[in-house]
């Protein structure tokens, strides 16, 4: 069944994020279950409470339930797939985290003024044994943190051949000073823990060392396990994944593991044949021109190119390039003419 989250949280549809949030957080308290034990109705009027801000929460939601009208945003949603509401559990979780931004005090452990663990208390203040949580059922289950993102930048022979990077990345920890709760007690009662805001996570700078193995992509991810956020409810850290960026190489291109470049040679090595040298990833390798070369020739020399972990290898393809003499003497220019009548071009004719 569809509502109007706008008539359930009574907000119009000009109200921004904290009057959304001022509007759920006063009805919530109102008619959360542990408020109304027992209480059927209460516990489903919390329900469509915590439906309705879940959509005009989260902004991607909002949009499309402004565009499509109720009844089209359940039936798709977002994806295609239709809205599913949040469990009442969930709800009742998510709930705790906007009150605690607000310093009030909802079935959590409360950290004391020097950091260390307080108590859990029900939604009245009143303290409840430890490891049980709303209407006596277990603990939440611990819950994974959360998986970070960071872009790192590798030169083409970096990331073909390999290496070792170490980069400094801002993690999310949990708050030392509050334990993590969000909150604090000080002589007046509970306020907002003052270092971390009451987000209960700060940022700590981190050194961290990952070996990127031959043969990486741009684009391609590298997870250090444990490496994200911190968990929740004694929930394993999130992971942290490496993002490749391969810079522009002015020698080569990479296409798979082939690697393709350009040699410039002289009109006479073109055509007399002989010997050059041209780049690899690992230094210089030497390559014969064989007579009659053409401009845009190539040649293959085989296992130059990029060689990934426990992948095939690739090829380093040479494209010739044939550069022709410019400026010439009265008699190169006649010896070119001569050589012209002596060594005439085959397969050419009026119409090339």
């Amino acid at each position: 069944m569809s509502l109007d989250p706008y008539k359930v949280l009574g907000v119009d549809k000009s109200a921004g994020p904290e009057d959304v949030k001022k509007a759920y957080r006063k009805l919530a308290v109102q008619y959360h279950p542990d408020k109304n034990p027992g209480d059927k109705k209460a516990e489903e009027k919390f329900k469509e409470l915590s439906e309705a801000y879940d959509i005009l929460s989260d902004p991607a939601k909002k949009s499309a339930y402004d565009t499509m009208g109720s009844e089209t945003f359940y039936r798709q949603g977002t994806d295609g797939r239709g809205y599913t509401a949040p469990d009442l559990d969930a709800t009742v979780l998510n709930f705790k985290d906007i009150l605690r931004n607000f310093g009030v005090a909802l079935d959590f452990g409360f950290a004391n003024e020097d950091g260390g663990g307080g108590g859990d208390f029900d939604f009245m203040g009143k303290q409840r044994p430890r490891g049980r949580s709303f209407r006596g059922e277990p603990p939440p289950r611990p819950l994974k943190g959360q998986d970070l993102e960071y872009h790192i930048r590798l030169s083409l022979r970096d990331a073909a051949l390999g290496t070792k990077v170490t980069v400094s990345v801002d993690v999310p920890v949990a708050c030392p000073k509050c334990g993590g709760s969000g909150v604090v007690t000080s002589g007046s009662g509970l306020r907002s823990c003052p270092d971390c805001g009451g987000e209960r996570q700060v940022t700590r700078p981190q050194e961290l060392s990952a070996k990127i193995p031959a043969g990486a992509v741009d684009g391609q991810r590298h997870r250090l396990a444990g490496k994200g956020g911190p968990g929740e409810h004694g929930g394993p850290a999130g992971d942290l994944f490496l993002v490749v960026r391969v810079d522009h190489d002015p020698d080569f291109r990479r296409v798979k593991n082939d690697l393709f470049t350009e040699k410039r040679i002289s009109l006479y090595t073109a055509v007399l044949g002989g010997q050059a040298e041209v780049k690899s990833l690992t230094g210089r390798s030497s390559i014969k021109v064989p007579p009659g070369t053409q401009n845009g020739g190539r040649v293959r020399l085989k296992g130059k190119g990029v060689s990934p972990a426990g992948g095939k290898e690739g090829d380093l393809i040479v494209t010739f390039k044939v550069m022709l003499p410019v400026m010439l003497t009265d008699e190169a220019r006649d010896l070119f003419a001569r050589l012209s009548e002596l060594a005439p071009v085959e397969g050419l004719d009026s119409g090339d």
